[in-house]
């Protein structure tokens, strides 16, 4: 009986004490939540009072800024006040410089006439000063001006410099050959601004050739040109060769031919300079009026001597075709010796385009036709010294076929 009286009293003890454990952990906790609270609280006030300092700082510089602005507001009353006053008291001065200047013209000796010359004599210098003042100050805006311009100038041409990398080309006139007279050197340059040189015999003399030089030599002139950026062309020769042997006499020159000498004219008939070639011609025509001047009418072998000179050239300046050199490109043929490079070692000019020129050869394949050589006006590259057609009839007339005679 009695084990079982202390069972059940065992039992509520152990109840109790579990019981009593259960209630300390919910002190516990109510304790550790109330802590949490409380530092909640703790940093709720702090945030609120920093935005309560941040609201009064803005507040502050608010009121700094309407004070700062009222101050500046205040300091310009101030100084327009001022402005006001000195303008004030400057007129004041004025009139008062007025007063004092009448007063004083007042009490001068009356004598109008020389009041009268005085004053004027005053206004007139004033005007005089003030008209030289504005004539100085135009000066010297004219001056900056100019100074400006010159400044502009000098960029541009700094800017031209940079970019202009091409050289001039160059040109001596008389071209290179055989000449009876003196001569006068020039070179000329396909640019504006451009400096022209030449030297004799070599290239350790250049000197200015704008002028013109006179030569009565017979060997090498070498010649180059620079234009206004410092691009130069390379040194050229031209060889020349002055002789006193003319034979042939006027406006005709010696021409070796087969082993023997020809006498060809320099231009195309009438065979003087400037003039223009007679075009609109037959064959037989020409070859009556050669005879009937003493001479006769070129054959192909005279006439393509004569073009090709002592070094056999395809053209009569040289091997290749500029399109400078001679009328080939144009819509009409230009009187004679006018493209003063178009010029053969020998003397002649314009064998190269200008007139197609009659020749008294026949065509081997066409013997009832005769040759002309030396194409037109119009004939660009296909008008070299071997240049020949013959299919023209020696009776008809062309627009663009002419002549020269030989002797």
């Amino acid at each position: 009986m009695a084990n079982n009286t202390n069972t059940p009293n065992n039992s509520a003890k152990k109840q109790n004490k579990k019981n009593g454990k259960r209630n300390l952990v919910i002190l516990i906790l109510m304790f550790l939540l109330l802590v949490c609270l409380f530092v909640v609280q703790c940093q709720l006030n702090k945030v609120k009072q920093q935005a309560l300092e941040e609201q009064k700082l803005a507040e502050l510089a608010l009121r700094q800024k309407e004070i700062l602005d009222s101050l500046h507001a205040e300091q310009a009353k101030a100084d327009s006040l001022k402005a006001l006053e000195d303008a004030r008291i400057a007129d004041s001065l004025r009139l008062a410089d007025s007063l004092r200047l009448a007063d004083s013209l007042a009490n001068l000796p009356k004598t109008p006439a020389i009041n009268k010359d005085s004053l004027k004599h005053v206004r007139d210098s004033i005007r005089a000063e003030r008209k030289a003042r504005r004539d100085s100050i135009d000066a010297l805006a004219k001056i900056e001006k100019a100074k400006q311009d010159s400044l502009n100038k000098l960029r541009a041409a700094d800017s031209l410099r940079n970019s202009d990398k091409v050289p001039p080309t160059a040109e001596i006139t008389p071209p290179a050959g055989r000449y009876y007279s003196p001569i006068k050197l020039k070179v000329k340059c396909d640019e504006i601004k451009c400096k022209t040189f030449v030297s004799i015999g070599d290239t350790l003399k250049p000197q200015d050739a704008s002028k013109g030089i006179e030569y009565n030599k017979t060997g090498s002139v070498f010649f180059f040109a620079e234009d206004s950026v410092g691009n130069r062309s390379a040194w050229e020769e031209a060889k020349y060769d002055m002789a006193s042997d003319n034979v042939c006499g006027k406006n005709a020159y010696p021409v070796p031919v087969g082993g023997k000498t020809v006498c060809v004219d320099a231009y195309e008939y009438p065979n003087q300079p400037d003039a223009t070639p007679k075009d609109m011609v037959s064959q037989e025509e020409a070859a009556r009026i050669c005879k009937n001047e003493g001479k006769h009418l070129c054959t192909i072998e005279e006439w393509q001597a004569a073009c090709r000179g002592k070094d056999g050239f395809k053209y009569s300046y040289g091997n290749s075709y500029k399109q400078s050199k001679c009328n080939t490109n144009t819509k009409s043929a230009k009187r004679s010796g006018r493209k003063t490079q178009c010029r053969s070692w020998w003397g002649m000019n314009d064998m190269n385009g200008n007139l197609w020129e009659w020749t008294s050869s026949t065509s081997k394949q066409h013997p009832d036709k005769f040759l002309v050589a030396g194409g037109a006006w119009n004939t660009n590259n296909e008008s070299s010294c071997s240049e020949s057609k013959f299919s023209f009839y020696p009776q008809n007339q062309y627009p663009s076929v002419g002549f020269r005679c030989c002797k």
